[in-house]
């Protein structure tokens, strides 16, 4: 073998070893990194469920509208809640573990897309879509400021305090779309509330969806001649 070709082939032999050692050491700091951005759940289960997610469609249709990875994470647990829905210890544990760490917002921001709501509201956003740019910074705006735009009633919320909070948010920020949401013992005051806030939004049509456990209010304001 000639010396040319012993040295190319040395010198392809350590690129090719570098490479495989790079990437492979970006794959072990990635891992160590989803770890311990998932710590603080303190549950093994939960966090391969939430691993579990990486791969989903919905996160995946997320990823090109959604350029903050910590609203993508907050996706992700939403997505996670859903699939532990049939288990309310676990999923009551991680709403308690998201709401310590992120707040209220982090927990409503994952609580928009485990009810399903995130993609209805885009799918509303669609039907009058100017830009792929647009729709992205219509997104991004929803759930950076999401007290604005959604009201999640509670158990304890009372109708007209629901009622209150509806006038007060809409009126003070003129949103294009406004969700009123409630689950369980929630969803019941929704629906005692519905034809209250209806008459008061009189620039907005209604459209509802609701199931055994949930209602749903996406009131889209309407621009008249």
């Amino acid at each position: 073998m000639e010396y040319d070709d012993i040295v190319e082939k040395t010198a392809t032999g350590v690129t090719k070893g570098l490479l495989d050692w790079s990437l492979s050491s970006i794959k072990a700091l990635a891992q160590k990194f989803r770890d311990k951005e998932l710590a603080f759940i303190q549950d093994e289960e939960t966090i391969k469920v939430v691993k579990e997610q990486l791969n989903s469609g919905e996160l995946n249709f997320y990823k090109i509208y959604i350029p903050d990875e910590k609203i993508l994470f907050l996706a992700k647990i939403g997505l996670t809640l859903r699939r532990l829905e049939n288990n309310s210890e676990r999923r009551k544990n991680l709403r308690d573990k998201v709401h310590q760490k992120y707040e209220v917002r982090g927990l409503h921001i994952s609580q928009f897309v485990e009810n399903g709501l995130l993609n209805r509201y885009i799918g509303i956003l669609i039907e009058n879509l100017i830009s792929i740019q647009d729709l992205k910074d219509k997104i991004m705006k929803l759930l950076n400021e999401i007290e604005k735009y959604v009201l999640f009633v509670k158990a304890q919320d009372v109708e007209r305090s629901v009622i209150d909070q509806v006038r007060i948010k809409v009126f003070a920020n003129s949103p294009s779309i406004f969700v009123v949401s409630g689950i369980s013992a929630g969803a019941e005051i929704v629906k005692k509330c519905e034809s209250k806030i209806t008459l008061l939004l009189t620039n907005y049509e209604l459209e509802k969806i609701s199931s055994e456990r949930k209602e749903n209010l996406f009131y889209k304001r309407v621009f008249r001649d």
